[in-house]
């Protein structure tokens, strides 16, 4: 009798620990499939301006940034008026991923401070390798007084001096009466002129680009006078409109009797030429 009595407690227990397995094999799966739909988040990147991307995408890819590695600069004085500076900037990036990013332009009075920031894409596999890089970047000197002034690139510093304040007073808004004045509308054409008389070429320019009017005259023609105006003021008169172009003028005189020409290209000076700039022709016939 009491045999029989064990064999039923025993059975019992059978039952509840396989009852409790399986509970324990289906509370499991649960778990992991709640583990499983979790998602995990993207770590904010740090941008150069320092504000978080959140993970931010350019063309599908993150990037990581960076200074640029910048081991000489060159100051270069254009010849006009206004003066006109460029700061030649020679370095080298760390591998065949990574490019320029921005180029960052401040001034705090005489001190121009420039940053050349780098991007390269987070996940690729780069060629370890410096690329050289040459960077020709302008610098915004019109209306400035005279006075020394340093120019600091990623750390590596150079200075330029300016003789005289580099300002215009004069204003382009009169030609002399019965004057011939000569714009961009007369591209390709032909005047009439005695020799002797003068005529005015009026051409628009905007030097804060880097590019600029070159002209070539034949030798019966005389430049007797060239000079680059800045944009005029706002209407309120109180600030010159920023980044807009002026105009340059030439005074031309005819020198000698025939057809004469003049040739003009509108280019960065330090770049070669690719056919693609802009030119302007007129032919002027003397009498």
């Amino acid at each position: 009798m009491k045999r029989v009595t064990n064999n039923k407690f025993w059975k019992h227990v059978k039952i509840i620990a396989f009852v409790c397995l399986v509970c324990a094999v289906i509370l499991s799966g649960c778990v992991n499939k709640g583990q499983n739909n979790t998602e995990t988040k993207p770590t904010a990147n740090a941008t150069p301006d320092g504000n978080a991307t959140g993970g931010q995408e350019t063309d599908g890819k993150e990037y990581i940034y960076g200074t640029a590695t910048v081991e000489t600069i060159q100051v270069m004085t254009l010849e006009s008026f206004p003066v006109q500076m460029r700061v030649v900037a020679q370095g080298y990036l760390p591998d065949s991923c990574t490019e320029i990013n921005k180029i960052k332009t401040e001034r705090e009075e005489n001190n121009f401070n420039i940053n050349i920031s780098t991007k390269r894409p987070n996940e690729a596999v780069c060629t370890e390798a410096i690329v050289p890089f040459n960077k020709t970047i302008p610098l915004d000197v019109q209306g400035l007084k005279a006075g020394n002034y340093t120019v600091n690139v990623n750390g590596v510093k150079g200075s330029f001096e300016l003789a005289i304040d580099n300002i215009l007073n004069e204003q382009p808004n009169f030609m002399p009466p019965r004057q011939q004045v000569i714009t961009e509308a007369d591209n390709g054409k032909s005047i009439n002129l005695k020799k002797g008389e003068t005529f005015y070429l009026r051409l628009q320019e905007n030097p804060t680009t880097g590019y600029s009017w070159e002209l070539n005259m034949s030798q019966g023609l005389d430049k007797v006078s060239g000079n680059y105006y800045p944009p005029e003021s706002s209407k309120e008169g109180k600030q010159p409109l920023v980044g807009a172009g002026g105009v340059h003028i030439w005074e031309i005189k005819a020198l000698t009797e025939g057809s004469q020409q003049v040739k003009g290209i509108y280019k960065r000076p330090w770049e070669d030429i690719t056919g693609t700039e802009d030119n302007f022709t007129i032919k002027v016939e003397v009498v």
